[in-house]
């Protein structure tokens, strides 16, 4: 049972890092093994929209996102984190989303994964962007991720390692992460009414188009044929 911690901050030491750690932590107490990731320290150039990726399943830039993605993809759990800006999360994670992209949507990358998201504020905002970082991750087309919580954190002028109500919240999560991920939770009701008109109408067409185009979009054909999504028999 792995665990990893995505921090997208400047500040190895601020505020939504230390939330990540403590809820690395909270893992950690339920034999989970954990790993940092501070992305400040890989360099993850913007996307091209060169769609490398959709025809041949690999990125075309050369930098260091496949090494942050292959963390990513062997993980049981990952926890996003991310200051709140504007409100919203900074550029950093959201270059981080736009290189993921299209083909972790088509190819549901990280189905069957679970996800937190983290998030910190001044004053407002800190849990919309918490719950967006969350589902980005879970939504995706043949498979989905499961959101084991968020925790947003407002701040107004302080430091989350003086707020023990904050890190308390935050281990918890990190222990609760560990337990769905043992005990394999399923969250039947989780974002049901997206989930229903998925199902019945965007998973068949997009299904049909990867196959009916599989020439162009052969990366994420052969992904879904790998996964089992896509059986070679229905080309």
């Amino acid at each position: 049972m792995k665990v990893i911690g995505i921090i997208s901050s400047p500040h190895a030491k601020g505020n939504s890092a230390t939330l990540v750690r403590e809820a690395l932590r909270g893992a950690e107490e339920c034999g989970a093994s954990t790993q940092e990731v501070f992305l400040p320290d890989y360099r993850i150039e913007y996307c091209r929209d060169c769609r490398a990726c959709i025809s041949s399943g690999r990125c075309a830039v050369q930098d260091d996102f496949p090494a942050v993605r292959q963390m990513m993809r062997e993980a049981d759990g990952i926890i996003l984190s991310s200051p709140t800006y504007g409100p919203g999360p900074s550029a950093r994670m959201k270059n981080l989303f736009d290189r993921l992209g299209q083909f972790a949507f088509l190819t549901s990358t990280f189905g069957g994964k679970y996800v937190a998201g983290l998030s910190t504020a001044g004053s407002f905002g800190a849990a919309k962007v918490a719950g967006q970082l969350a589902a980005d991750i879970r939504d995706s087309v043949f498979r989905r991720a499961f959101v084991s919580g968020t925790l947003g954190v407002h701040l107004r002028g302080r430091h989350v390692s003086t707020m023990p109500q904050a890190l308390r919240k935050a281990r918890a999560l990190g222990r609760k992460m560990a337990s769905d991920i043992h005990s394999g939770r399923r969250f039947p009701l989780q974002n049901l009414l997206g989930r229903i008109p998925q199902a019945l109408f965007l998973r068949p067409l997009l299904k049909q188009a990867i196959i009916g185009n599989k020439a162009m979009m052969n990366g994420v054909y052969q992904e879904l044929v790998r996964t089992g999504v896509v059986a070679p028999a229905e080309a």
